[in-house]
């Protein structure tokens, strides 16, 4: 029952709960695909019964979170539920219980978006090393990964400079962009069907303000948290979106022509010129300019 009283303080009146003690019970629900997310406890079923839930998961997707002590009694189901499935684990009794269970029920990956996503891209991640496809895959099919471009490398067995490469090769956008559309794909949920305050999701999101957050929605989905929860995007035009923004890099200046570069409060604009030979490129002109 305190794990119970802690989901509910978690969700903080957002969405309901239902609650069940039986796993046959269970099983039958989840053939009924109208909850976002499952919350079970490891310790109170076995790992066959963990077997059946992963094989109506598979059927009728959802988020599963996985909240629990660690104990024996709770280790071997815990076990098979991490090898067959994408739960995300909040142990109890840990320093950060609270913040983790928060930030597990409301960025529960939504069961659509991430999926949609990844057929629309399915030509480009077919050419990534299958370490890194592997790693791109759960970041936006369960909304859960490396958090840094340098964290993606190394759990893909990467060194930066070949997974620039890689991504490259693949059609794909910069580690960092793939990254930030990760994240705003895990919190899609959240912004527009949960009563969160949108500037508590930005904050939860890692972000110092909602009008960061705002900033990468206009870059990804060419909209704002606000705008999405008054109106949000349909799953197929979300991930069209995200799927552009990813695959569409920006365009390079051709070599040979100048590039202008402004410098801050200086009423200055520098011109570089980008030279197509291994000569040192000519000096730097200034062009003063009026405000």
């Amino acid at each position: 029952m305190q794990s119970l009283a802690r989901v509910h303080a978690a969700l903080d009146g957002d969405g309901t709960v239902d609650v069940v003690m039986d796993a046959r019970d269970l099983l039958a629900r989840l053939t009924t695909p109208r909850d976002a997310c499952l919350v079970v406890d490891p310790a109170l079923i076995t790992p066959d019964d963990v077997a059946n839930i992963a094989s109506n998961i598979a059927e009728f997707p959802r988020a599963i979170i996985a909240y629990s002590s660690v104990t024996t009694a709770a280790l071997e189901s815990a076990v098979v539920l991490a090898q067959s499935t994408a739960a995300r684990f909040v142990f109890r009794g840990t320093p950060n219980e609270r913040s983790a269970l928060e930030r597990a029920l409301l960025f529960a990956p939504d069961s659509e978006l991430g999926p949609t996503l990844l057929a629309i891209l399915n030509g480009s991640m077919s050419r990534l090393p299958t370490g890194l496809r592997e790693r791109v895959a759960t970041l936006f099919r369960n909304g859960d990964g490396p958090a840094s471009p340098d964290a993606l490398a190394a759990a893909s067995k990467l060194s930066r400079r070949s997974l620039d490469r890689h991504l490259a090769e693949a059609g794909l956008v910069t580690a960092r962009r793939l990254i930030d559309a990760a994240r705003v794909t895990s919190a899609y949920r959240a912004i527009t069907t949960s009563r969160t305050p949108l500037v508590r999701v930005a904050t939860m999101l890692g972000y110092k303000a909602q009008r960061t957050l705002d900033s990468q929605l206009n870059i990804i989905l060419h909209t704002t948290s606000g705008k999405l929860r008054v109106d949000p995007l349909p799953y197929a035009e979300a991930a069209r979106r995200l799927a552009r923004c990813l695959t569409v890099r920006e365009p390079q200046p051709a070599r040979g022509t100048l590039r202008p570069r402004r410098v801050a409060d200086s009423g200055i604009t520098t011109l570089k010129l980008v030279s197509d030979d291994n000569h040192t490129p000519p000096a730097r002109r200034t062009a003063s300019r009026d405000r």
